[in-house]
């Protein structure tokens, strides 16, 4: 933040503002970001707590699964592998209330309310931006719990080209030779992959023309997880307590292949006008460890249009249009056969207009369709057939710096769905600026509108039971309030925000007929509120800082049953250090999360005085945590050797589930990345 905002006569607060421009610069502060207000904004003037993971911050520690950065980052963020493949549970909330965008669009493609998030590339990122809160009324549906925008590299120079490459040890061994007339050969060899990643860059800026292509692969081999423990179930109703025998079958994790081609073109015809093109290929094959001669095969194909005009240096037109088709196959080994058993396409116009420096205000408006289809056979039972649906929105919002100190931000998003109407989703925001002291203050109003599947399932489940959709359903709602403070000097930045989420309208699953029938509806309403803290240190060596986060939720229990699964306390912890030795550059790193104890309630069946009743028990998951250890070596400015260890005390759950770590054990890599 400039230090001309504090007052001219002062010589303490004189004092006060160079120490804490310094901070501002030292902690990265003064990073311009786009996805809290969508418009550029400095990281310290933004309305709400944004988090910025850079470039430079993924690459010294040779972080290439986006899964394993944001663990890292995120306090109280953990996936998990799942029957359907990778879930999220973010401070309470999942992947269907968390937006995850990629250069700010949408990502189709969900299943479990969860993408695919072999997708992202950290490889391919210029910045990754975390808004926490409800933002729908800038990013519409899902945006209930936050945003998490993904902004790729765009080349800067005439001509670049790089590349890197990871690899580390099988996490399981599986098969050892593989004969070539082996009619098992394929998925023998599939499940082994070499767990690798690769990826290659080339672009440049030419006068008016800009272009970039890039290419990445992954893979990863599949491996076992087996139960140390035994399920110990506690019935408080009836003082009674169950040890089951320990589950000897054990938990597959799916090893995959991904490959995925991205081309970017830009043309700058004069100083007003800016067209754009992007387009990416992406393929992944899922090998479980079932030898039944089929596996997963998946491919998504996504491509923008967009056109910005300048009128003049405030005013600006932004056109766009996006599209994204994500398509799953199930696919035959042997017969190299593919039948596809699922389509999600997404389609998205949007036009803004961008009113700059106006009054001290800037003006943000806007107008955009989602268009969403799908082709599954959940819809009729024996048959794939698609159902759509559409969205109407006009948005705006209103960046106004009432004096250098005070700044007001408020929202508005009108949006017309065509199964349910209208919905309303305001938004107001303050932040109050007196160094080296920030005050922020937020409301905001999110929604979720019901998936196709919420609205039109109907689904047998091979004649076990049913799920039936809901054409009357109305968009989940939340209300979100939040305070933080922040404080930034040269040696130290903190900031500690508290929280709190009124949700309303939730949906939910109910089961009637003695479970053989699942029905949505919107039947509850949840309170969740907590408190977040980050400080990050420079002791004062050279180099050296100390990264410390933590989060505590308060889930509120419905009627006196915890049906959720919550980390009440969560933390992470990176300490870093760069030195120079000559001219050899080195950085150290050593990061850790820790996921604090689950405690919730199942319904399950319990035998009291001889008969079999439905009842709640409790059950637990230990907390845990997870260390990750990296050293980079830069001998010359274009060329970097990282090494490291994943889950460095080889951590492996007790007993595995959905709320459970599901990740191998301890892992060793290597990686090199070369530039030009």
């Amino acid at each position: 933040m400039q230090a001309q905002i504090l007052p001219a006569d002062s010589t303490k607060d004189d004092e006060v503002a160079t120490h804490a421009a310094a901070g501002v610069k030292k902690f990265n502060l003064d990073e311009v970001v786009v996805t809290a207000t969508r418009t550029p904004k400095r990281l310290m003037q933004t309305p709400v707590i944004t988090q910025v993971i850079t470039a430079a911050q993924i690459e010294d520690r040779g972080l290439t699964d986006i899964r394993n950065l944001l663990t890292q980052e995120i306090p109280g963020l953990a996936f998990n592998e799942v029957g359907f493949g990778t879930s999220i549970n973010l401070q309470g909330l999942g992947g269907k209330h968390i937006l995850f965008l990629i250069d700010g669009e949408r990502m189709a493609g969900e299943t479990g309310n969860n993408v695919d998030y072999h997708r992202l590339d950290p490889n391919n990122v210029e910045r990754i931006e975390i808004v926490q809160g409800a933002s729908s009324a800038l990013y519409g549906s899902q945006a209930m719990g936050g945003v998490i925008n993904i902004i790729t590299k765009r080349p800067k120079a005439p001509f670049t080209v790089s590349a890197s490459i990871k690899a580390a040890p099988l996490y399981e061994r599986n098969y050892t030779k593989v004969d070539p007339d082996d009619a098992q050969r394929y998925f023998k060899r599939s499940v082994d992959r070499p767990n690798l990643n690769a990826d290659v860059r080339i672009g440049g800026r030419w006068k008016h023309w800009t272009a970039q292509t890039s290419y990445a692969h992954k893979s990863a081999d599949a491996y076992r997880l087996f139960d140390r423990d035994s399920v110990v179930k506690y019935f408080p109703e009836y003082d009674i307590t169950v040890r089951e025998r320990r589950v000897e079958t054990p938990t597959q994790v799916s090893g995959y292949t991904t490959h995925q081609v991205t081309q970017m073109l830009g043309y700058t015809p004069s100083d007003r006008l800016t067209i754009g093109a992007k387009g990416t290929w992406y393929t992944m094959n899922k090998h479980d460890l079932t030898p039944d001669n089929a596996y997963e095969h998946n491919t998504d194909l996504s491509g923008s249009l967009t056109a910005d005009y300048r009128f003049s240096t405030r005013a600006a037109l932004q056109a766009s249009v996006y599209s994204d088709t994500y398509n799953r196959f199930t696919a035959l080994e042997q017969l190299d056969q593919r039948d596809l058993i699922y389509r999600n396409r997404m389609t998205q116009p949007r036009l803004m207009f961008t009113l700059d420096r106006w009054h001290r205000q800037t003006i943000n408006m806007g107008a955009e369709l989602l268009y969403e289809s799908l082709y599954t056979d959940k819809f009729v039972s024996g048959s794939y057939e698609t159902r759509s649906q559409r969205s109407y929105s006009v948005f705006a919002q209103d960046d106004w710096t009432v004096t250098p100190h005070l700044s007001l931000v408020a929202g508005l998003r009108l949006d017309y769905h065509n199964a349910y109407g209208a919905n309303v989703a305001p938004k107001l925001a303050a932040v109050w600026r007196l160094f080296p002291l920030t005050l922020r203050f937020n409301y905001a109003a999110g929604y979720r509108s019901p998936t196709l599947k919420e609205l039109y399932m109907n689904w047998d489940h091979l004649g076990m039971f049913m799920i039936y959709g809901n054409e009357n359903l109305r968009p989940e709602r939340n209300q979100y309030l939040s305070l933080s403070a922040e404080y930034v000097s040269e040696y130290v930045y903190a900031m500690a925000t508290g929280y709190v989420n009124f949700f309303s309208d939730k949906i939910e699953g109910l089961w009637t007929n003695n479970q053989k029938e699942l029905h949505y509806r919107n039947v509850s309403s949840a309170t969740l509120s907590g408190a977040y803290a980050n400080v990050r240190i420079n002791p004062g060596v050279s180099g050296l800082f100390l990264h410390l986060s933590a989060n505590c939720l308060f889930p509120k229990r419905t009627d006196g049953v915890q049906l959720t699964a919550y980390s009440r306390l969560s933390g992470n912890v990176r300490a870093e250090y760069a030195f120079t030795l000559g001219r050899q550059h080195f950085t150290l790193n050593l990061s850790g999360s820790l996921l604090g104890g689950k405690r919730y309630d199942v319904l399950g069946r319990v035998e009291v005085n001889g008969k079999e009743v439905e009842s709640y028990y409790e059950s637990r998951s230990p907390s845990y945590s997870l260390w990750n250890a990296t050293a980079a070596w830069r001998p010359m400015r274009q060329f970097r050797v990282t090494l490291g260890v994943d889950n460095l005390f080889d951590y492996h759950a007790g007993i595995i589930n959905f709320n459970t770590y599901t990740g191998p054990g301890r892992s060793v890599f290597g990686a090199l990345h070369f530039s030009i």
